[in-house]
């Protein structure tokens, strides 16, 4: 995606949303398309000078940086002229539901906004680059309440360039307050003190000032983790917050730590269709078409009946059978003789293959199943022949009363008429029931 400055002559700038020892955010409204977005300036007269190296140093970062979800949207930078003074001006994204210092109390919603932050830390990571200023103040809240993104670069640094400290103290890593090392082992260790801030809203350390550097960087401390996270947080902390930067997990790992993996599937859950329990339940359907989803089950069953039909592929479907229905069709496929000689093959294999039966065994067993066939070929030939005999006498019988009917007006005859009748007809309903069920 391009990122195109927005000019002076091209926006208004409206009221103060921030001000910090940086310099100032205050909202901002594009005049070509009404678009709110947020401006990060300093007064280039009055700064200090590291107060401009700051803010030129987040914007070459945020330039450099790939867009992410999670991490607030670069627009694009400039110089503009405000009565006497020139500002220095980053343009970025407006997110008006503040940052996430407030107490997260619930643990699904806190899995989900840390998910978003190790995202957000794992892409600016793999890009060289270190955030150095992890705290809640920096985490905004974005759609709704429903996710957060990470910003202000301000501190961000590359990789393995020689830099002072930076960032704030309460939040650093015991490396960093003894001036070791400042890298991405550092960042995570700020992300645990941001989990622990959500949780309580306040600073993972007591700020006593000379005194907790002290303890940050020079005592076995840990920052004290609230009782009301579950084990799986716990857990989550402890991996984050190690004292030897070298067994802290990385971003990727933290991904995958039950605490967040959890979330991830449960969100990639909730984002895709439902299953449908019948053809009218899939809203998305070529049923649909341009209509809306209101459309009625008798709308769509109405475009069943056209002559063109409907296109019944899979299209992404798989189809499941048990073991039981594949069973069932396998009786209703074959006939009687099929089935036995199929059952005759199968009782010839082992059932178990470590143990093979013995000869004497397997002999035995084989003429068991030759007697059961002949048997079964036996019953099933009567009963075939039986039918067709039975058949042919009651055919005969009706022929004869229909013979001396037409000759003959006796009443006793059409009642044994009648009754033959009836006879067949419920003979051959017999037959052909008994057909189906073998």
């Amino acid at each position: 995606m391009e990122k195109q400055s927005i000019t002076n002559s091209s926006w208004i700038r409206g009221s103060y949303i921030g001000r910090g020892c940086f310099g100032t955010v205050s909202k901002a409204v594009s005049k070509l398309n009404g678009r709110v977005f947020a401006v990060k300036s300093v007064d280039l007269a009055t700064c200090l000078p590291s107060q401009s190296e700051s803010l030129e140093n987040e914007i070459t970062l945020l330039r450099s940086l790939e867009p992410h979800p999670h991490i607030v949207t670069f627009l694009g930078d400039d110089v503009s002229k405000e009565g006497t003074s020139s500002f220095r001006n980053l343009h970025l994204e407006y997110l008006p539901e503040g940052d996430v210092s407030n107490v997260v109390s619930d643990e699904t919603l806190l899995r989900r906004y840390v998910w978003c932050l190790v995202s957000a830390l794992r892409h600016v990571h793999s890009n060289g680059i270190v955030h150095c200023d992890v705290k809640a103040k920096n985490v905004l809240v974005a759609d709704g309440g429903g996710s957060v993104k990470l910003a202000d670069f301000g501190s961000a640094m590359e990789m393995e360039k020689p830099a002072p400290p930076r960032g704030s103290p309460l939040w650093m890593a015991p490396e960093v307050v003894r001036r070791e090392y400042q890298g991405p082992e550092s960042d995570v260790w700020s992300l645990g003190c941001t989990v622990v801030e959500m949780l309580t809203g306040k600073p993972a350390w007591e700020d006593h000032g000379f005194d907790s550097l002290s303890r940050i960087g020079f005592s076995n401390e840990s920052p004290f983790v609230p009782a009301g996270i579950s084990e799986l947080g716990r857990d989550f902390l402890e991996k984050c917050l190690r004292r030897d930067r070298s067994r802290r997990w990385s971003c990727d790992q933290l991904l995958e730590h039950p605490f967040l993996r959890r979330v991830h599937h449960h969100d990639s859950f909730l984002t895709t269709e439902s299953s449908p329990r019948c053809v009218l339940d899939w809203v998305n359907s070529e049923f649909e078409g341009e209509e809306s989803n209101t459309v009625s089950a008798m709308a769509r069953m109405s475009k069943l009946a056209t002559r063109e039909g409907a296109i019944w592929e899979s299209n992404g479907w798989i189809e499941v059978r048990s073991d039981a229905s594949e069973e069932l069709a396998e009786k209703l496929e074959y006939p009687v003789s099929t089935r036995a000689e199929l059952q005759l093959n199968i009782s010839s294999v082992s059932s178990d293959d470590s143990v093979s039966p013995s000869g004497s065994e397997e002999s035995a067993s084989v003429m068991t199943c030759e007697v059961s066939l002949v048997l079964l070929l036996v019953v099933e030939n009567i009963q075939i022949y039986a039918t067709f005999y039975i058949r042919i006498i009651v055919r005969m019988l009706y022929c004869c009363c229909c013979y001396h009917h037409q000759s003959s007006n006796n009443k006793k005859l059409r009642k044994y008429l009648s009754f033959i009748l009836s006879l067949n007809f419920l003979f051959v309903i017999a037959c052909d029931s008994d057909r189906s069920i073998s």
